[in-house]
């Protein structure tokens, strides 16, 4: 039966001031979805960090086609997760969801590794696209539902925070060594693609294994019919985040340049020598991003404490938050441009350019992607929390699927240096239109608070 420790609901959690005994403080049902998250990331960015250069070096595509399918992928893969919060929030339940589209994933990455043809591809992918996309709404909810049910909110910004570091943990150690698993068998890819499916078992034992401290769920319990009254607040609750979500969109468009295009350009226009005789393969530019995430996540948590200290105790607007974030992306997309243009000529640039555009970017991603799943779990009205969620996580099925649009330019219509300038123009005006819209939301946020 499941089980999900009590607080005494008279008293108040008050978390510890030292990080270490704090640590000892989170529920210990959000270890295991943290271990469990880990493991799954690490499954699909492994993979995902294959896929553009096999689909080119044993399926043979075009650049141009793979960065299509790569797009198409991505963006299903977005597209899914509104599929698993309905599922989790009508039928299942969270745990029930989660468990269940494992299996799905596990056999799409057999059939990846073992189906070594096109339709072997498709096939696979689109098990992928749903296991990933069905799993993805339903964990961080589950997560926030552990510190809910233990009344411990006051640490659930730290865990959201950790909850991204363990994101970017899997997909750092599985984006470096699986392309290293690549080259030891001469540029065999089926080991490799397999390895993944050992990962997301993993996954799957992680999430049953907690299942005892997880709370309990009943679904048509935590369902009944809405009023009239309620679906126009949850209508309204939409609307109202429309704008922040579609800034978002067009935040992935950008930023999932680096699964493909950037990948490309590392491997024809730069010199991916880092010092001397070391450097990374192309495909190994993608393990750069979670890398750095996870490197700057504590000082990011440092910085916006200690912001919260300085503005007596009120927290930083997550719209600001997301707001800076915009104006670093343009930063990025500039400096990818630049680097393009130095290669316009055939020159061969230096890696480091692409090494520099990944940092800037994740700096740009810590300040939107945590800060706007924390935003979407929290404006969320009771009993939408999933849906609101993969409405969230959707907003990366727009921006690819805003990519698959530019896609087939790349390296034709458009030259490298043309397409990132495009991009960089694109940012800029979507972070002029969300000044307004951020300011609206740090006016709400420095009102007293309301319930939804």
């Amino acid at each position: 039966m499941s089980r999900a420790v009590a607080a005494d609901e008279t008293s108040e959690f008050i978390p510890s001031t030292n990080p270490f005994t704090r640590l000892g403080q989170h529920p210990i049902g959000f270890w295991f979805v943290f271990s469990g998250e880990l493991a799954e990331r690490a499954s699909y960015y492994g993979m995902r960090t294959l896929l553009a250069l096999y689909m080119i070096d044993v399926l043979r595509f075009s650049e141009a086609a793979g960065t299509t399918v790569m797009k198409a992928f991505m963006a299903t893969c977005y597209l899914t997760p509104f599929f698993g919060g309905w599922v989790a929030e009508k039928y299942l339940g969270r745990y029930k969801t989660i468990l269940y589209y494992s299996l799905p994933y596990i056999l799409g990455h057999i059939i990846l590794g073992g189906l070594q043809n096109k339709t072997g591809l498709f096939v696979a992918l689109l098990l992928l696209a749903f296991g990933s996309g069905a799993i993805k709404p339903n964990t961080s909810v589950l997560m926030g539902q552990i510190y809910d049910a233990e009344k411990k909110e006051a640490l659930l910004n730290e865990a959201f925070s950790f909850f991204y570091a363990a994101v970017n943990i899997g997909a750092a150690l599985s984006s470096f060594t699986l392309p290293l698993v690549v080259e030891a068998q001469d540029g065999r890819y089926g080991l490799a693609l397999m390895i993944p499916a050992v990962l997301m078992a993993v996954a799957f034992g992680a999430f049953a294994f907690g299942k005892r401290w997880y709370p309990s769920e009943d679904v048509r319990a935590a369902r009944p019919p809405k009023t009239a009254e309620q679906r126009d607040a949850e209508r309204r609750t939409l609307i109202r985040i429309a704008g922040v979500f579609g800034a978002i969109a067009v935040f992935w468009l950008i930023y999932d340049q680096n699964a493909d295009t950037w990948i490309y350009f590392a491997q024809s226009h730069t010199d991916l020598h880092l010092f001397g005789n070391v450097g990374l393969t192309s495909n190994q530019m993608q393990a750069l991003n979670p890398v750095f995430i996870v490197l700057l996540t504590p000082v990011f948590n440092y910085i916006w404490n200690t912001a919260k200290k300085r503005r007596g105790g009120r927290e930083v607007a997550d719209t600001r938050k997301m707001l800076v974030g915009y104006g670093i992306v343009v930063v990025t997309s500039v400096i990818m441009a630049y680097a393009a243009w130095l290669a316009r000529n055939g020159v061969m640039v230096t890696v480091w350019w692409v090494v520099l555009a990944t940092f800037v970017v994740t700096l740009a991603e810590l300040c939107i992607s945590p800060v706007g799943l924390e935003f979407a779990y929290r404006q969320a009205a009771p009993g939408t929390k999933s849906v609101v969620t993969a409405a969230f996580h959707m907003m990366v099925f727009a921006g690819d699927s805003l990519g698959l649009i530019f896609a087939p330019f790349y390296e034709k219509g458009l030259k490298p240096a043309s397409y990132f300038g495009l991009l960089a123009v694109i940012m800029t005006l979507t972070a002029l239109v969300f000044i307004p819209i951020s300011r609206k939301f740090e006016r709400e946020s420095n009102e007293p608070a309301t319930s939804h």
